[in-house]
């Protein structure tokens, strides 16, 4: 069986791959013309050049497939959804009609945590938990929010087979510099570490990646899953890493006020230049905020098997060296 990829040169998507080769599949890694391959180096799969933005690309790619996993996606910073409406929202259109028109197996899309609500520990988010409307600021979780919801409206219209995984912060070796592997930058070799007064739910790259094999296998058309880890505060992440590595920095913590005040301003910014920008309102309330998720309907009804992050961080750190 032959499983289509798109971002499969990505920090998740590569991870993907690996476990869909380890498993028996056949992969085709659809990519940007001319990106950095570097992820996916010394593995046996076809590759696809093409733009998920492009429907003509994602018929090509997905034409002679029987299953498809579209973890390609925008992850800038920014609040404007405009951003984000070619790569996350369209591209989610293509793959759908694409997927109809050639009668795929199964269609899983990669979404976000972020699409449900969060809560704190004694009471984390879950799959019943709606869209938090404040993160309509957000125009990364409210693009794929939108794109979630139209892969949800379509499933059983010609034969569409879809199910959806939310996975909440990631990380993982290989993206130690980019994306979500930056936090481990404000905190490595470091003498101090500035941190927010929040948490959010931890998960490695290669249990989401499990996680997903999961739902392409066993995962109910129509669902979606929670595909989280553990559940942290930003000073308790820190000092795990902290742990590992041997380095004890002098830890502080960023006032609520100050964060939220640079966030605003940092929206304002954006609005008047057009451009994201490292720090929004939507982005510093999330720093602040209790961010946590329950994978407990992703474990009972796909298999889905968790693991410790600690344990992992260590997996991570032992590679960098």
């Amino acid at each position: 069986m032959k499983v289509l990829v798109s971002g499969a040169n990505g920090l998740l998507g590569s991870y993907i791959v690996r476990e869909l080769i380890h498993t028996g599949y056949q992969v085709c890694a659809f990519v940007r013309k001319g990106c950095n391959l570097e992820l996916l180096s010394g593995i046996d799969i076809e590759i696809m050049e093409g733009n998920i933005t492009n429907r003509e690309d994602v018929e090509n790619a997905v034409k002679g497939c029987d299953y498809v996993i579209h973890s390609a996606a925008s992850t800038l910073q920014a609040t404007s959804l405009s951003f984000f409406w070619e790569a996350n929202i369209n591209s989610t259109r293509y793959f759908i009609d694409a997927c109809k028109n050639y009668h795929i197996s199964r269609f899983v899309y990669v979404s976000t945590a972020n699409c449900f609500g969060n809560g704190p520990r004694s009471n984390p988010g879950n799959e019943k938990i709606p869209f938090m409307p404040w993160l309509r600021e957000s125009g990364y979780a409210y693009s794929k929010y939108i794109a979630q919801q139209m892969v949800l409206n379509e499933t059983n219209k010609n034969g569409f087979n879809p199910v959806v995984v939310n996975p909440t912060f990631i990380f993982g070796s290989g993206d130690i510099v980019r994306s979500s592997g930056k936090i481990f930058s404000y905190v490595l070799n470091r003498k101090v570490v500035f941190y927010p007064p929040g948490g959010k739910n931890f998960v490695s790259a290669p249990i989401v990646a499990k996680g997903i094999i999961q739902a392409l296998k066993y995962g109910k058309a129509g669902e979606s899953y929670l595909l989280a880890g553990e559940n942290l505060s930003y000073r308790e992440f820190f000092q795990i890493v902290n742990n590992t590595t041997g380095n004890y920095p002098l830890m502080i913590k960023l006032p609520k006020l100050l964060l939220m005040f640079f966030g605003t301003l940092g929206s304002l910014v954006e609005m008047l230049v057009n451009n994201p920008v490292a720090l929004t309102r939507a982005n510093a309330k999330m720093l602040c905020a209790e961010n946590y998720y329950d994978p407990f309907k992703a474990v009972s009804e796909i298999g889905y098997k968790l693991a410790s992050i600690e344990t992992e961080i260590k997996k991570l750190i032992a590679g960098i060296g």
